[in-house]
């Protein structure tokens, strides 16, 4: 791998997306020797990023970076947080839809991460921030997530991303919650693909 990762993760935060979409890609493809941007999360001035790439022994393993956005603009370099094996064949379309039995999503993973989010003072400890991933059928086009956040106890933040692979982050903060739902294009219109997720970061 000739560039480091978390320099690959500060393109990423940069363009704030993947480089490549699916419909430009097919599928997801992970060559030997190279990183894969799984996909972005960004959420203010916080940003994740999910890196794929083949081991050694050829199966395919995932790296975790996050970063916080300086008051300029500018992505601090990307700190890694996590990575391991995915169990999932995620380069394979059919492999993925076996893997998720019909649903049109799932969660694959999950985690926690204590980072420093910017929104405290400069010396607190940071928040204890939780992060999924969804592994996502190849029949969506975009996921819907409509937000609920005790800093906004109205109306929920709506929202929707662009599907640009089988894989999709998403953080919550302390007390956040998120209703998230794959949607298929329909002509103008928007076709919802089966449940609905309900995910909670419950308060520190």
């Amino acid at each position: 791998m000739r560039e480091p990762m978390a320099d690959i993760a500060a393109t990423a935060l940069r363009l704030g997306r993947p480089p490549t979409v699916r419909a430009e890609a097919g599928h997801l493809a992970v060559p030997a020797g190279s990183v894969v941007v799984a996909d972005v999360w960004v959420s203010g001035d916080l940003g994740f990023v999910l890196l794929l790439h083949r081991r050694d022994d050829g199966l395919i393993a995932e790296e975790l970076y996050y970063s916080v956005r300086r008051m300029d603009g500018t992505w601090e370099r990307p700190d890694h947080l996590s990575g391991g094996v995915i169990g999932t064949q995620v380069c394979a379309p059919a492999a993925v839809e076996e893997a998720l039995t019909g649903a049109s999503m799932s969660v694959v993973a999950e985690s926690e991460s204590l980072v420093h989010t910017g929104r405290g003072s400069d010396g607190d400890e940071g928040e204890l921030v939780h992060i999924w991933e969804l592994l996502v059928s190849g029949n969506a086009d975009l996921i819907e997530i409509e937000r609920f956040s005790p800093a906004s106890p109205g109306a929920p933040e709506l929202s929707t991303r662009d599907v640009t692979g089988p894989l999709i982050l998403l953080v919550l903060l302390p007390g956040e919650r998120a209703c998230v739902s794959a949607m298929r294009r329909e002509n103008s219109s928007l076709t919802r693909l089966g449940d609905a997720l309900d995910l909670h970061n419950p308060e520190q």
